[in-house]
């Protein structure tokens, strides 16, 4: 399934200067970089999203961050119907915050891809890109709104390199980069279902 969104460049400028940069989606972040983004669900089960958030210049679509998303066990109805447009293939974040959520991340671990010497899954995701090691970031995130607050999905992006590199997370999320994010069993356990979604995509 794809789902492009053009930029308005009307709005782009808005978007910067009205939102900090932390609070930044992808697809915002993707839109306001390369002029427009795009969504390719990979695939869409119960409990895992798989999706390619891509931009298009000169008719030539480059994917930009690959996300793996798995969601709770119980979809809470207080989120439902933005859970329902969500596996419908809409943007999380753009979901969320049009129906007056608040977005909190909870992060777990950003570092660089671990690759043996078989670059071809990285490849077949973002093109031939060299021996670059991808960025990953995985969070957890929180909605709230109205005095509740739910874990809706972990997440885990992996992002081009001419998109987001280490330095560009650690100017986005500095407070990240100053605590441990030390990978725990169940971060170590996401990354390895993340390196299987790769190698099929």
């Amino acid at each position: 399934m794809l789902v492009s969104y053009p930029a308005k460049p009307n709005n782009i400028e808005n978007l910067a200067t009205e939102t900090q940069v932390s609070e930044l989606g992808n697809s915002d972040r993707i839109r306001l970089k390369f002029g427009d983004y795009g969504i390719e669900i990979v695939e869409n089960e119960v409990r895992i999203r798989v999706s390619k958030l891509y931009s298009t210049t000169d008719g030539v679509r480059t994917n930009r961050t690959f996300a793996v998303v798995m969601y709770p066990e119980v979809i809470e109805p207080a989120f439902g119907k933005e859970h329902e447009a969500i596996i419908g293939g809409q943007s999380i974040g753009i979901v969320f915050r049009e129906n007056g959520w608040q977005i909190e991340k909870h992060h777990q671990y950003i570092g660089e891809l671990e690759i043996g010497s078989d670059f071809s899954a990285v490849h077949s995701v973002f093109g031939d890109i060299g021996e670059v090691r991808p960025v990953i970031h995985v969070y957890s995130l929180l909605i709230k709104k109205d005095n509740a607050q739910f874990h809706y999905a972990s997440i885990a992006e992996v992002h081009h390199p001419d998109y987001l590199v280490l330095d560009d997370l650690r100017a986005i999320f500095g407070e990240a980069f100053d605590g441990s994010l030390e990978k725990d069993q169940d971060t170590i356990g996401f990354l390895k279902i993340v390196e299987t979604k790769m190698q099929a995509a």
